[in-house]
């Protein structure tokens, strides 16, 4: 009797000790927490950009009967599109009334045409002066009774061609540039209204020689800016 228990308490601790190794000999599973961020939707508004991404869920099986679910976080990225106008004093933007390349194109015309319409002021900043045209046009509008100033560079008052004395001689009030540096200005102002300016000087080479360019703006605000900087220097000039 007591040989069968022993033999029977050798046979348990063997199928025992079977059983304890087939467990440690099993893999053991290690399951990840892992955070998914999944950008999936790119939405464009009329001033925003929103992108966003939905949550993801991820299942996953293991050797056991175990199921473990990964729920990414929603992220939300927002640019935001800013539209920005700009006006000056207060007014709408200047309105853009001739632009003009020479000397493919005759811009002298251009010139002309806008100087016969002045009503009230035509105030100038020439860095070289000698179309008889202009000047005539300039002549012309003082006998209209338009107020006149001419500002020009006093290196280029008496170079040949210039109508420097010609205005002078017809009643035009001109003087000519005294500060420190180059008054390099090709400018008209209008009725403190309309801009005329750009790269091209008042001279043939401007009009029939050179790649030169001008642009005609009707903003006061504008005007006003160009103004300031006219009666600074006129202020100076002698």
């Amino acid at each position: 009797m007591k040989v069968n228990n022993i033999v029977i308490i050798i046979v348990a601790v063997f199928i025992l000790g079977a059983i304890l190794t087939a467990l440690t000999l099993q893999p053991k599973v290690v399951l990840k927490t892992t955070k998914l961020t999944v950008t999936e939707i790119t939405t464009e508004f009329q001033e925003t950009t929103v992108t966003e991404s939905k949550p993801v869920t991820k299942t996953i099986t293991v050797l056991r009967p175990t199921v473990s679910t990964e729920t990414a976080t929603t992220t939300y990225t927002v640019t935001e599109l800013l539209t920005v106008t700009e006006t000056v004093a207060g007014k709408e933007g200047a309105k853009v009334l001739g632009v003009c390349f020479s000397p493919d194109e005759y811009c002298l015309n251009m010139i002309l045409s806008f100087l016969s319409r002045a009503q009230h002021s035509i105030y100038a900043m020439i860095y070289i002066f000698t179309l008889d045209d202009i000047a005539d046009a300039l002549i012309d509008a003082a006998s209209r009774g338009v107020d006149v100033k001419v500002l020009i560079e006093a290196d280029n008052a008496l170079i040949k061609g210039s109508e420097y004395s010609r205005l002078l001689a017809n009643g035009i009030e001109v003087r000519l540039d005294a500060n420190k540096y180059l008054m390099h200005n090709k400018v008209a102002i209008i009725d403190g209204r309309i801009v005329i300016t750009g790269s091209l000087n008042w001279s043939f080479s401007g009009v029939f020689r050179n790649n030169e360019n001008i642009i005609v703006l009707e903003d006061p605000g504008t005007a006003s800016e160009f103004m300031t900087e006219f009666n600074r220097l006129w202020k100076m000039a002698s």
